[in-house]
Order: C-alpha cells, then structure tokens, then sequence
C-alpha cells in the first residue's frame, strides 16, 4: 500500500469522529485559513483535502451563490461527511469530490481557482512539492493558494503526549504520533515549497490555538484524527485494557495544549 493509500485509509476510518469528541481544533483553524484566504463573492475555490467540510462552509459563505466551491478529498468517509454538511447548510455553490488534488486538473477539465486551499494537509503527502505545483497551476492569473500546518507543540502537548508513549507502549509502538511524511517546520521550507511552484509574494504567520481536553477525553482525542494509526494495530481484544492503561496513567484532570499553526500564502503571478 502506498503512503497515499494509507493515509487515505486513516482518515477515512477517523472520519465519524473527527472534530466530533469535544475538542475542537482543526475548526478554528480553518476558519483562519479562510479568513487569509480572503475568496470575495462570486470566487470559485478548491479545497484541496477537505475532511469534514471546515473550510469548505466557511469558503462557501464567503464566495455566495454566484461563486463556487469544489472539496476533495481522498477518503471516502471524509467525502461524505463534506457532503453532508453541504446538505446541512444548503450550500448549492459547493460539492465534494472523491479524488487526489494532484490530479484536479483531470478531474475538473479547463476549470480555474481563485483560491485553493489547503489545510493542514501538506506534511502528509509523500511528495508537498509535487502537490503545490498541481494546486498552484490551478490558479488563474493572482489567485491565492494558502495552507496551514500544525509547527510547534507546547511543552504541556509534549508532556501528555509522552504519558501517552509510556502507557500504550505495551500495546502499540509510536503511540500518540502522527504520520506525517514530512516535518515543514521552517519558514524557509514552506517559502521554497511555494515559490517552486511558482507562486510569489510568500507570506506567513504563526498563530496559537488553545485546545482544552479534560483526562477521560485524551483516548477519544487520540483516536479522532491521524494519532490514530499507531493504535491501530491494538488488538480490539485489549482496547479497553490499552484505554484503562492510558486514562490511570494520566497526572492532570485537564490539560490545556498551546499549538502552533503557521500559516502560509503565495499568488500566481
């Protein structure tokens, strides 16, 4: 299986429980991202690796009915879940795709962006500088691509994170990591990942989003999005052990985490 098969997989099994154990965070930081995206009405924007739809309701707010919007997304679950949501909101400028970003071009013949965004997204992909050349010729002439990813833990993150490595070791190895295929930390890493694909006036800011988890929470947390592929390979049969492990081992009755989301956007010339 191939990384994109894979990670597809993970996201498809988190996507009934993604954003949806009381913890909110990758909502906030998509309205963020549309709020730098800026679409004006009547804009057409991609949302390249959509999940849920957090980005994509807001980005159809703002575009309206005369503009349009197009998520995809390579998890079937994810896909259906944007789908709904569109229903939900009665949002007929928008539809969610099954399908990869780096091939929009086949999948939406001759059409052009304004915007296309993509949120927290890149550092998963095994190739971010293929993927941001594909988005970015999607653009029309001043259109903007603006991404977003997750750059610093707190020290408090690392801490819980590090309860959660000792505890689950027993059960599945690299327990409380994500995988993420590549790290994008530095300011410079996305600067060149966006100018090699050929988009210009580059600018980022790092923004601090506060996530509050209280202990009987941290289990469902993990298991709600990409920390979940390590317990994965927990036998279903020690789950419960595995989570009773975790929730005995854990020294506060809340924990508070300060994360660090850069966010990042260039233009087509």
């Amino acid at each position: 299986m191939d990384a994109k098969d894979y990670m597809a997989g993970v996201f498809d099994r988190a996507s009934g429980t993604y954003e949806r154990v009381g913890v909110p965070f990758f909502a906030p930081v998509a309205a963020e991202l549309v709020r730098r995206a800026a679409p004006a009405p009547g804009d057409h924007v991609l949302d390249a690796g959509c999940g849920t739809g957090a980005s994509l309701v807001p980005a159809a707010h703002a575009v309206g009915p005369t503009g349009r919007v197009v998520g995809l997304d390579l998890a079937p679950g994810m896909v259906a879940a944007t789908a709904a949501e569109i229903e939900r909101h009665g949002l007929s400028q928008a539809i969610a795709l099954l399908g990869d970003a780096e091939q929009a071009e086949k999948l939406l013949p001759g059409e052009r962006f304004d915007v296309v965004l993509a949120g927290m997204m890149l550092y998963f992909l095994p190739d971010p500088p293929l993927a941001v050349r594909s988005m970015a010729g999607l653009l029309r002439p001043g259109g903007v691509l603006a991404a977003s990813l997750l750059v610093r833990s707190s020290p408090a993150e690392a801490e819980l994170l590090a309860l959660v490595e000792r505890a689950l070791q027993p059960y599945a190895a690299g327990a409380g990591s994500a995988p993420f295929q590549h790290k994008l930390g530095a300011p410079e890493d996305l600067t060149g990942l966006l100018q090699g694909g050929g988009l210009s006036h580059v600018r980022y800011a790092d923004v601090v989003f506060e996530v509050a988890i209280e202990a009987g929470q941290v289990w469902d947390w993990l298991w709600s999005a990409a920390r979940r592929a390590p317990l994965e390979s927990i036998p279903t049969s020690q789950r419960d052990e595995a989570r009773a492990a975790l929730e005995s081992s854990l020294t506060q009755d809340r924990y508070v985490l300060a994360r660090t989301v850069r966010f990042v956007t260039g233009s087509r010339d």
